[in-house]
């Protein structure tokens, strides 16, 4: 909170942090360009990189965009061609830019007039949102960026540590996909759908058709965001936890009472909040229908076991069992279950256009790895520390 003098009234701080591809620009054509150049001339790969694909994956950290893109390769090949084609994207981005969306400058200059704190965040590689400002000569209306590239973490993650570092006493985020928003949900701001991007939102939130409109609808959003701070919506339990402090464990989430019986939720956190990067929905997707299989076929537990889901933020499960339980009473069976997913060989269960509405997107692979993971560096050997919560954020 900023004053503007010895008695006077107090200034907020207000900050809108943009996502770039889709809602700034669209450099979709030059990137598959300069993609397909490259795995061309370097690799002696023949692949076709349309700027559509490039749009599909707009978002996406760097290591899924390689995932999927490059899915027919191995790891290893897929990170060296996804590092090489960034330094040459980069490179084609500097010289050549990228399609503004209309009246860019103009509706920056106008917000920059009103005092906002203008900063970008994305999920690109270091080095593309610096060549995205020095080509189009935009670097002057933003006061920070930040991005996957340089932290090596989520886009979530990024927009929380801009709002801390420039300390915004509010801020919103507006973006184009799905992804933008349970970003600006991870981060706790509001969000504004660009709908002249490359994609949809489902939930129904504040939106734009054209970057003229910005101003209004964050003044909006602003204005609605300072009426409802006395009046918040009480935070569910889980939402309490300090994530960053958080690590991969076996957690008692909640438990519920379910006429006279009791419901326990676990949180199966495999990786670290907002410091390592999420599992792709690939591998997840894999793990749940490996462990459903297993888990309801499991001789002590298969009855109890009401639910087993990927949490939305991916880096972890959700396991739901019927009866009052304590983390450290089903080390065993998360133990052989994650077991039985390292060590599976074969067609993974219900992984067929008859069986599931996703059958393409799956990686078992990567499931194997990450839960040998899970068990080498958590499971065996876990102690209290990643049995029980750590101590509740109360801060705002």
């Amino acid at each position: 909170m900023q004053t503007e003098g010895k008695g006077m009234r107090e200034v907020m701080k207000k900050g809108i942090i943009f996502d770039l591809d889709g809602t700034l620009w669209d450099s979709s054509q030059g990137v598959a360009d300069s993609w397909q150049d490259s795995l061309e001339k370097h690799f002696d790969i023949e692949k076709v990189i349309t700027a559509g694909m490039i749009q599909g994956v707009m978002g996406k950290s760097m290591y899924e965009i390689s995932d999927i893109l490059f899915s027919e390769f191995e790891m290893k090949k897929r990170r060296e061609l996804l590092s090489y084609c960034c330094e040459q994207e980069n490179e084609y981005i500097r010289t050549h830019g990228g399609i503004l969306m209309d009246g860019l400058e103009e509706v920056l200059e106008q917000l920059k007039a009103s005092g906002y704190h203008l900063s970008i965040v994305s999920n690109c590689q270091e080095g593309y949102i610096e060549a995205f400002l020095e080509y189009h000569k935009l670097g002057g209306y933003f006061d920070d960026f930040e991005c996957f590239g340089r932290t090596g973490r989520e886009k979530g993650r990024n927009i929380r540590l801009v709002v801390e570092r420039s300390q915004l006493d509010q801020a919103v985020y507006i973006g184009d996909v799905q992804g933008d928003y349970y970003a600006a949900q991870e981060a706790g701001v509001p969000f504004i759908h660009a709908k002249n991007g490359y994609g949809t939102i489902r939930e129904e939130v504040p939106y734009i058709t054209g970057l003229s409109q910005i101003p209004k609808v964050v003044e909006d959003v602003f204005a609605k965001g300072k009426e409802a701070n006395g009046s918040q919506m009480e935070k569910i339990a889980s939402f309490t936890i300090d994530h960053i402090k958080l690590e991969p464990g076996i957690y008692v989430s909640r438990k519920d009472e379910v006429g006279h019986e009791v419901i326990t939720t676990f949180d199966l956190r495999m990786t670290s909040p907002n410091d390592e990067p999420v599992m792709n929905t690939a591998e997840v997707h894999t793990i749940e229908h490996l462990a459903a299989t297993y888990l309801r076929n499991e001789p002590v537990y298969g009855d109890k076991v009401i639910y087993f889901g990927p949490m939305g933020c991916r880096t972890g499960f959700y396991l739901l069992l019927a009866g009052d339980y304590e983390s450290r009473d089903i080390v065993k069976l998360i133990t052989d279950l994650f077991e039985f997913i390292r060590d599976f060989e074969g067609e993974v269960p219900g992984a067929s256009p008859r069986d599931c509405g996703n059958y393409l997107d799956m990686n078992l692979g990567m499931a194997k790895y990450l839960a040998g993971r899970y068990l080498q560096n958590t499971l065996y050997g876990i102690n209290t520390k990643h049995l029980v919560y750590p101590e509740p954020n109360t801060s705002r």
